[in-house]
C-alpha cells in the first residue's frame, strides 16, 4: 500500500504553501493589468497552475481570483488534488474526473 510518510505530508504542505504564494502573487501580478477582467485573471492563474477551472468555479460559486487564494489556502494537502489537473504526459492533458464533494 503507498502511504505518505510524515515527511512526505510535510513536503506536500510546503510544496502547496508555495504553490498558494506564487498563484498570489501572479493574481497580483495580473490584476496589475487594467486590461484584463477577473474572471480572465482567474482562467489564467488556473491554466498555468494546472487547476481545475471548472471544480474551482463551482466550489467558490464564482470566478474571482481574490476568492480563488482564500479558497486554496484553507485546503488541506490532500484536498488540493481534487481542484488539480493531471498531466498525463507532455502533449495531452486529462482533468480529474472525480468532481469533490462540496
Amino acid at each position: 500500500m503507498n502511504q505518505l510518510t510524515i515527511s512526505d505530508k510535510i513536503e506536500t504542505c510546503f510544496s502547496i504553501e508555495k504553490l498558494v504564494n506564487l498563484i498570489e502573487a501572479q493574481i497580483l501580478e495580473l490584476d496589475e493589468n487594467l486590461e484584463l477582467t477577473s474572471e480572465e485573471i482567474f482562467e489564467i492563474v488556473c491554466q498555468e497552475s494546472h487547476l481545475n477551472t471548472d471544480f474551482l468555479k463551482q466550489a467558490l460559486g464564482c470566478k474571482c481570483p481574490f476568492a480563488l487564494i482564500g479558497f486554496i489556502n484553507e485546503l488541506e494537502f490532500n484536498e488540493f488534488s481534487n481542484y488539480s489537473v493531471i498531466i498525463e504526459d507532455s502533449n495531452t492533458h486529462s482533468q480529474n474526473v472525480n468532481q469533490p464533494a462540496i
